[in-house]
């Protein structure tokens, strides 16, 4: 079972760790302080970063911590993220130290995030398409877009879902 770590940053955001074996995830990297002290804290090492989208709120730490680590991001949005190594699509299923990863398109508060889903640990990352009480703003998306992701998330997480979401 993934150990994951929920890490505050910069005023109303957050980073993701998730833990298994010698496999450490970060999902989104708003600000290298806290994340390097949580690493530091537990004594992971970083392996992978996944990236929900491209506002800065998300990705201007990625190379202040990724060291070493394999960067994932959404595809359609990957000219606006510097440092990705793979680009990922909707749909995409990838396996990252044993963990099963679902890249799902999730459009609205920018034009190409994804959210992951880690089905086996029955954990999503929703990065900004929601937030703890709410939504991200459209800015470059509509509301008819935003619901539609809604309806994504809705129809493929399970109930039992631990959802992480951006701020």
């Amino acid at each position: 079972m993934a150990e994951v770590r929920l890490i505050p940053c910069l005023s109303d955001n957050y980073a993701v760790l998730v833990h298994v074996g010698d496999e450490t995830i970060l999902v989104d990297a708003p600000e290298a302080g806290p994340i390097k002290a949580a690493l530091a804290d537990t004594g992971w090492t970083l392996t992978t970063v996944l990236i929900t989208h491209h506002h800065s709120a998300h990705v201007q730490a990625l190379a202040d911590v990724r060291g070493t680590a394999k960067v994932y991001g959404p595809a359609a949005e990957a000219a606006r993220i510097a440092g990705l190594d793979e680009e990922l699509a909707d749909g995409c299923d990838l396996t990252i130290g044993g963990i099963r990863v679902t890249g799902m398109a999730t459009p609205g508060h920018t034009s190409g995030p994804l959210s992951y889903h880690m089905p086996d640990e029955g954990l999503a990352f929703t990065g900004d398409t929601l937030f703890a009480m709410g939504c991200g703003r459209l800015f470059e998306g509509d509301a008819a877009t935003m619901w539609g992701s809604f309806q994504t998330l809705r129809n493929a997480l399970p109930d039992d879902t631990k959802l992480y979401c951006g701020h």
